[in-house]
């Protein structure tokens, strides 16, 4: 799988639904992420066609064991306290992968820089290259403002946010932001 370097979106998309799969995040519920085809539903909701997973294979068990420490990895640059700090640890998770950058032709008669392994890599490590890169496109167009932690008090997620105006709140909005629209809803009725 060639990483386009200028298509942060998805990656930052695929990044925050992975980390938020952690029983850290999922305090009551546990894992979100427990078995192979959780995974691979995971990367199918979000059209990724990694080339470890030729001619339809699902992931093993022990992809799942890799891609859950990717999971605590991207975790932990998520929390960065700063952009610096943030880029270091990006950068020390890309360089376990071993990868080029190249331009290539694109369908419109252009070029686009991609990520390319230097030989065949495992899924954890393509979908490294994907999050890494998506990670700092998102940091360097968007800024380091759009790394955030859920704005739900019973929520331990964290968020790219990588929507037009910037003002996401919650890691999982259908699920965080109910939950918060619902408890503000039933207090303004008891008030009534």
């Amino acid at each position: 799988m060639q990483v386009v370097l200028d298509d942060y979106v998805s990656g930052a998309s695929f990044a925050t639904d992975l980390v938020n799969t952690s029983p850290r995040v999922w305090v009551e519920a546990g894992d979100a992420l427990p078995d192979s085809q959780t995974l691979h539903d995971l990367l199918d909701e979000h059209g990724l066609s990694p080339d470890a997973l030729t001619n339809g294979r699902g992931p093993t068990s022990g992809e799942l064991a890799d891609v859950q420490g990717l999971r605590e990895e991207i975790r932990s640059v998520l929390d960065a306290p700063t952009a610096g700090e943030l880029v270091d640890r990006t950068h020390q998770l890309l360089q376990a992968v071993p990868h080029h950058v190249r331009l290539t032709p694109d369908s419109q008669n252009g070029y686009r820089w991609n990520a390319v392994p230097d030989n065949t890599i495992d899924l954890a490590g393509e979908l490294t290259l994907l999050i890494g890169y998506s990670l700092l496109g998102t940091l360097r167009t968007l800024g380091y403002e759009r790394f955030r932690p859920c704005a739900s008090p019973t929520c331990n997620g964290v968020f790219v946010d990588t929507s037009r105006g910037g003002r996401r709140r919650y890691c999982m909005p259908a699920l965080c932001g109910n939950r918060i629209n619902v408890a503000n809803h039933r207090q303004r009725q008891r008030r009534t």
